[in-house]
């Protein structure tokens, strides 16, 4: 699956290891939520506070967004076979603040648009980029990462893939286009070792690589839109939301290829929702309260520790949410329960319906 978005070429890609070749300078800490991102849910300038709360805890506190969602080094690239010069260390962390650098631009756009389908095609591409690339750059990501290359070490990978009715479902996970003429080249394209060997820099480069090759690419064939709220929308450390079909269970989640709607927060009173092309989303494209109070009670549930709203709102203080599952996929026995996701807040519970079903219910 190809696209010729400029942020997902090489010709990018080179420029931002070129810029960290000449930048002496090392930035210590690194955002998995960007700050231009939660800076749009912040008071002012003069005073540009988020409110972020946990939601084991229900501690809710205001801070600077510079000060939240991030740790030291997170996306540093290092280690003994890698050459610095070839492949400097902070390239990608690099790469990603141009990227955001653009996509401040990208949302301002959309404040001054109309609700409804975004039909300039660019910036539907741009989109995909920015929301794709927020999927796999968080914590949650990168253990799932970690995951799978352990899982790698375990198992016979190549003879697991090699199954006609499971290798395809591994595929609409992740955004790969599946066809059986392709099979034996998919098992090919997935054996491809990654290019460094300690944990952390092979598991940034898997997100690179899924976010360049597939996420992005799939996202920019969707339909993208532009959803109102009056009443305030919260967001999260996890800020893209796959919700389901009508029906479509809660465990296993749905994947990016069987998700209804990608859904992504973008300011308090504005949602982004990518759809597959077929879902033709009707007006009215501004949420009721109750339909504002089940995607906030959605995003808060797809967090994995931290929702962030504005100062003055306490949306989170209203929920009750249950703990994450316990999860641990070192027990597994087989390669394909290793790839199992975790299982979300509503597994295994009674869940609330998937919300804005008014847009979904007429769909398969």
């Amino acid at each position: 699956m190809g696209s010729a978005n400029k942020w997902l070429s090489d010709a990018e890609i080179e420029r931002s290891k070129e810029r960290t070749r000449n930048n002496s300078q090392r930035t210590r800490i690194h955002h998995f939520v960007p700050q231009m991102y939660l800076r749009r849910w912040a008071s002012g300038p003069e005073s540009p506070l988020v409110r972020f709360t946990e939601i084991a805890t229900g501690r809710s506190d205001l801070d600077l967004p510079e000060a939240i969602a991030n740790d030291e080094f997170f996306y540093q690239i290092v280690g003994d076979e890698i050459d610095p010069d070839v492949e400097p260390d902070l390239w990608f962390e690099t790469h990603m603040s141009r990227i955001e650098d653009a996509a401040a631009r990208w949302l301002r756009s959309l404040d001054k648009r109309a609700a409804g389908k975004i039909t300039d095609p660019n910036l539907s591409g741009n989109l995909a980029v920015f929301v794709g690339l927020q999927s796999q750059r968080t914590p949650r990501a990168r253990a799932g990462n970690l995951d799978i290359s352990s899982a790698r070490d375990r198992f016979d990978v190549r003879e697991a893939l090699d199954h006609r009715a499971l290798l395809p479902i591994l595929c609409a996970a992740t955004g790969i286009d599946y066809t059986p003429a392709r099979h034996h080249q998919i098992i090919d394209e997935i054996m491809l070792q990654p290019q460094f060997t300690g944990p952390k820099a092979a598991a940034i480069e898997t997100a690179i690589n899924v976010w360049k090759k597939h996420i992005a690419p799939f996202l920019a064939q969707r339909s993208w839109w532009l959803v109102t709220s009056e009443q305030p929308l919260l967001t999260c450390d996890e800020p893209v939301v796959l919700i389901g079909w009508p029906g479509q269970q809660r465990y296993p989640a749905p994947a990016l290829a069987t998700a209804a709607l990608v859904m992504f927060p973008i300011g308090p009173h504005r949602l982004l929702l990518a759809t597959p092309e077929s879902l033709r989303l009707r007006p009215p494209f501004t949420l009721s309260s109750e339909e504002t109070r089940a995607v906030n009670l959605e995003i808060a549930s797809n967090a994995l520790e931290f929702t962030y709203e504005e100062p003055s709102s306490d949306i989170s203080a209203h929920m009750t949410l249950p703990p994450l599952p316990p999860f641990d996929r070192s027990a597994a026995t087989t390669f394909w329960e290793a790839l199992r996701p975790p299982p979300g807040r509503w597994a295994g519970l009674n869940a609330p319906e998937w919300p804005l079903q008014r847009w979904t219910a007429s769909m398969p």
